[in-house]
């Protein structure tokens, strides 16, 4: 494969790799996502019969994640068979296993993993990642959700706090029993949670973070009122889809809306991570409208969480110069940038030529309670 196959795998919200999974709702559910494919199939038994040349067109993701409504550049891809060359015929035959695959699933009812279609045929596909990808541009060609496809991926992100779910088979779950954090449930396993003690979400950049936080003599006095989430770095969909959902009144949450907070590091990364969280990626454009938080407020980390006494703080723990990558990444999210604040601390990371992340705060005496409890809404 060229390195042009490769260039919208997974750019920023792509690095959510094993990340992507069903999306919030079943909305979508009256799409003839079946009929669509049968006339893929109809299409190439015709062109067979009448010895046409074979071929499909597939819809490639944009690569950028931008902040706010994105302008979505539609790049267009013709596959042919046998194609003018062995690799296009290569990725013709690779689509239409994966449609057929769908397909199955689609019909029988049964819900697979993109692991699993990897190993239905791993000699054709040669990667999980070539399946990553053909999986999402399949959705994105079809304006749907991969939940529509029956297509989902394991969980990764993990939440605690005052939540519990109740599941469709009937069991309860609930997050304030184990102090680890559960994983992210499928909301399609969900009939309802109950959110009525919830006063605020927080959502966390890092699980270093998240389990230092829910091991705290803090989190202890905290815990009966909010919940945590960490979806490991850039997150998946399931988790963003959960955020979503406890972050927007509805009645199966019992029409609770919380504040939803991020906690990030303070470098480009950690604010991109954000703006996933917050206005959704262009990479899964047709799917933000059900992803997005777009009251995420940001909590820290900020240069004033770094002080004591009105003094900076002198360390290394966690304060880092800026790398040549993260410049280049500071300077593009200035470009497409609408939000003040965030222009504020990029341009401050350039012009300091630094970056720091929460573990910074280990070195602070009381560091991140101090971030949390006003933060929180804790005298």
């Amino acid at each position: 494969m060229d390195d042009e196959d490769f260039e919208d795998l997974f750019a920023e919200a792509e690095m959510l790799e094993g990340s992507s999974q069903e999306s919030l709702t079943e909305q979508l559910a009256d799409v003839d996502v079946i009929g669509r494919i049968e006339d893929v199939f109809e299409r190439v038994v015709n062109a067979v019969l009448h010895e046409d040349e074979l071929s499909l067109t597939l819809n490639r993701r944009p690569r950028a994640v931008q902040q706010g409504v994105p302008h979505i550049n539609h790049r267009n891809g013709k596959l042919r068979f046998p194609g003018t060359t062995a690799e296009e015929a290569w990725r013709f035959t690779v689509v239409i296993r994966i449609l057929e695959l769908m397909h199955e699933a689609l019909r029988t009812g049964v819900v697979i993993s993109k692991r699993d279609i990897y190993y239905r045929d791993p000699a054709l596909f040669g990667s999980q990642a070539h399946v990553d990808r053909y999986v999402d541009d399949i959705a994105y060609t079809f304006s749907v959700p991969r939940a529509s496809l029956n297509v989902v991926a394991a969980a990764k992100g993990l939440l605690a706090g005052a939540v519990s779910f109740c599941r469709r088979d009937g069991s309860m779950c609930c997050a304030s029993s184990d102090r680890d954090g559960m994983l992210v449930p499928s909301l399609r396993e969900l009939l309802s949670c109950d959110m009525s003690k919830v006063k605020w979400i927080l959502v966390i950049e890092k699980e270093a973070t998240f389990r230092s936080i829910a091991a705290s003599s803090f989190w202890d006095m905290i815990a009966a009122d909010g919940i945590i989430m960490t979806g490991k770095g850039y997150p998946d969909i399931a988790t963003r889809a959960m955020l979503r959902f406890m972050g927007t009144a509805s009645p199966q949450n019992g029409f609770a809306a919380p504040p939803v907070y991020a906690l990030v590091d303070l470098d480009p990364d950690g604010l991109a991570i954000m703006s996933v969280y917050n206005y959704g990626s262009v990479a899964l454009a047709h799917e933000s409208a059900e992803l997005r938080v777009p009251g995420l407020m940001w909590l820290g980390l900020r240069r004033e969480n770094m002080l004591v006494d009105d003094e900076p703080v002198h360390t290394s723990q966690g304060l880092l110069s800026l790398t040549a990558g993260d410049r280049r990444k500071a300077m593009k999210m200035l470009e497409r940038c609408d939000d003040l604040e965030m222009r504020s601390a990029l341009q401050s990371m350039l012009m300091m030529n630094t970056k720091a992340e929460l573990q910074i705060l280990d070195s602070i005496p009381d560091g991140m309670t101090n971030l949390l409890r006003p933060g929180l809404g804790y005298s």
